[in-house]
Formats: structure tokens, sequence, C-alpha cells
């Protein structure tokens, strides 16, 4: 039956001819070759929607196919949806990426679940199963496989699972339906188009989130009240903005004032003295970043090792450094001028440098700070190299006991992809 689409579990496909995987900008490409999986409940996830005992279940049943083409079947929405007039959408972010043997990894999509698990909670939607949300991000991935870009640097399918409320209602209470949707699109390497580091804004007048906010949720509202702000920074020449907690901040004393992110990236500090520091989660007002514990976990690993230590030697002229230190914490404003590099992580770039970081017309507050090292890409010796371990361990190249598990084979068996 044409209108079905059969995923293959066998082995993927080889990249599809004429696309230019390379190039592709970091954005909704090749629409027309994709296909999204849409799963509806009026209540909570339940074994009919997928039953891993079984491995059957409506997510993967042909005759009510849960996997719908792209282009040829928009979502239906009517004019009182809860989720467009009341904003209850969270989703994920995460990426497939192609081994240099032509097989398919999936970094750390465990963690993903469990950030859309408190997500769901936050915003009173029905919470999928573990085993529900790995085994779809498996479905959605093979029935694309031929849109994950051949090996190479940085390049990726990206995958977004989202989870709304679909019903309608004028009232403000949880909604009467939720659709949970998993979409994807292939992206080129982000650097391809870039030729320096961040240049980014201190932006001293707006929040991005408040303290008991939804500020560690990835929901859509976190995005929409940043957006404003950042089309402001583009039109002065910077390429985003690092929010401040702004309880913290008082005019003429900017250096005390505590960061938490950018628009969609956590921010590093790499310090003269050998530690890096990075906001902690404890204020709740930061998005737990999958690239961001991965780092925290790398600089772990690695901290004693020569290969980090030589970097950050190199990076702050310091013969004498023995370690390197990662610590979560408050992280002011004046730590930045006792930095040697400074970086930001996240799932589009993974690790970029910041070249500059400055206040703009508008903010009362002047200070500027720039980092040579952030000048070309991939940045300062603790950046490049972290960025080149993370990059190692995504794609076999470097294991360890603490990484065992970080990448999933979504040609694995199911019982094997969604074990936990």
């Amino acid at each position: 039956h044409s209108g079905h689409i059969m995923t293959s579990s066998s082995n993927p496909l080889p990249p599809k001819e004429g696309i230019d995987f390379e190039t592709l900008p970091w954005n909704l490409n090749c629409p027309e070759d994709h296909s999204y999986i849409h799963l509806t409940t009026n209540d909570e996830w339940t074994s009919t929607h997928y039953d891993p005992d079984t491995d059957s279940g409506l997510l993967l049943n042909n005759s009510t196919s849960s996997l719908k083409k792209y282009a040829s079947n928009p979502l239906e929405l009517h004019p009182a949806t809860t989720s467009i007039n009341y904003g209850t959408t969270i989703w994920e972010g995460l990426k497939a990426f192609r081994k240099e043997d032509g097989s398919i990894a999936v970094f750390r999509p465990d963690m993903n679940y469990h950030r859309f698990a408190r997500g769901a909670k936050a915003m009173c939607l029905p919470v999928p199963s573990f085993e529900l949300f790995m085994r779809s991000i498996q479905h959605v991935i093979q029935a694309n496989s031929n849109l994950v870009p051949p090996f190479g640097e940085g390049m990726k399918l990206y995958v977004r699972p989202m989870l709304l409320g679909s019903g309608q209602q004028l009232g403000l209470y949880p909604s009467k339906e939720f659709s949970l949707l998993f979409y994807v699109s292939p992206t080129g390497n982000y650097f391809s188009a870039k030729t320096s580091g961040l240049n980014l804004h201190l932006e001293t007048k707006r929040s991005r989130a408040a303290r008991g906010g939804t500020g560690n949720v990835k929901c859509s509202g976190n995005y929409a009240v940043a957006l404003r702000p950042l089309m402001d920074a583009k039109v002065e020449g910077f390429d985003d903005n690092l929010f401040l907690e702004l309880e913290t901040y008082s005019e003429k004393d900017l250096s005390k004032a505590i960061v938490q992110e950018l628009s969609a990236a956590n921010v590093f500090v790499v310090l003269k003295g050998g530690e890096i520091v990075t906001p902690c989660l404890k204020r709740g007002t930061i998005l737990p970043g999958v690239t961001r514990d991965s780092i925290i976990q790398l600089i772990q690993e690695y901290g004693q090792d020569d290969i980090l230590v030589n970097a950050m030697k190199e990076s702050t002229g310091n013969s004498s450094i023995t370690s390197v230190t990662i610590s979560e914490r408050d992280v002011c404003v004046g730590e930045f001028d006792n930095a040697t590099e400074a970086f930001v992580t996240g799932t589009a770039a993974e690790v970029v440098p910041i070249a500059r970081l400055a206040t703009g017309a508008q903010d009362d507050d002047d200070y500027s700070v720039e980092f040579q090292h952030g000048n070309t890409l991939p940045g300062g010796p603790v950046t490049a190299k972290l960025l080149e371990i993370l990059r190692e361990i995504m794609t076999g190249k470097r294991s360890s006991p603490t990484f065992e598990g970080w990448t999933r084979d979504p040609y694995a068996s199911p019982s094997e992809f969604c074990k936990k």
C-alpha cells in the first residue's frame, strides 16, 4: 500500500544522492523527503501505543500508520488548540550521525528522555514511557536513514521529539488530547558558514528565566521569550545574548551579576588558574544541556591527563598547572576578565568558542572582554581539545567506562536500543 512507509530493520540506507549535506544550514531541510511520527492519546500513553514485551502497538502498526510523510500530512489544528493558546509544548533535540564504517549512532537519547519526562510533568502533559520514547526515536531514524549525512565533521540528522496539548478548549486546564511527535531534519556542519567564535551581547535589561519559572524546562515559551532580545542583539552585530540572573544585577556593579546561558546554549569559562566553571543547575533557571553534561564528564575524566593538562598549559601560559578541574557553581560576569577562553555547548554546534562578550547600546553599563583564542575556529587549546574528545567519543574512536552507552545503534534490536 503506497500510503504507508515500511521501515527497514536490517541496515541503514546510504545517504540520499543529490543532497550536499555538508552545506545544509541549521534549518528544516529536505522536508519533501522525510517522514515523521504522530501518536495521540486522551489520557495516558499505554501499551496500546507501544508494548515493549511484544514490540508492537500503534507506533509500529502499518494499518494505522503513525508514520506520515512530512510534506503531505500537516497537523490538523483548530483555533482553540490548547498548545497554540496556552503554550503547553515541550520538545527535545538530539542527533544521529554516521560513523566511519557507515553505521548510524544516536548520541545519549536517554538523557533527552529524562529531561522530556520532567518537562511533561511541568506542562501537565502525560509522560511517555522510556520504551515508547526510545522506540519512536529508533523507528523515525530507520524511516529516514537515507537522510543521515555521510561520515564527516559536524553533519547530523537532527531529531526533534515533541509533546503538546492538541485538544480544543477555552479554559485554562490540561488539554483533553495530547500529541506525541518525532520529526527530523538533516543539517550540515554548523561551522561551515562561520569564520570566528561568537560575539556575545551581555543582556542587562531582559530576562530569559526567573527563579521559580520554567527556565530548566525545554518548553517553547523559553524560546519565545528569548527571540526579541536575540533579534535586537543581531541588529547591533552580536551573534546571541548571554542572559543574567537579573535579581543579582545592580547598575554600575555588573561584575557581580550572575550569568545564566545563551538563547539556546550553555556557557563555560576557562579560568587562568586551570579551573573551568559553568553555571550550576540549582537555581532552576538554566537548561540542563546534554552536551553540557557530556563536557562536564569529559573534564572530570581527563582532568589529570596530559591531553587536557597540556591544552590548559598552552591556553594559560602557566606551565605549573598539574590538573584541570570543572566546577558547577554561580559564575559572575567579572570572572570572564580572569579567563583565557570561554565557550558554549549545545546539540547543534556541540562546542563553540566565544570571541567577545560586551554590553550594547541599550545597556546602562559599559563592559567588554575579548578572547584572542576565540577569534579563530575551533577556538583555543582547551575548547578545541574538548570538541575533539567529544567527537572521538561520538564516532567510537575513544572509549572509557564513563562513556559506556553514550551512543546507541538504531539498527540494534529494539530491546538493546531501548535498554535503560
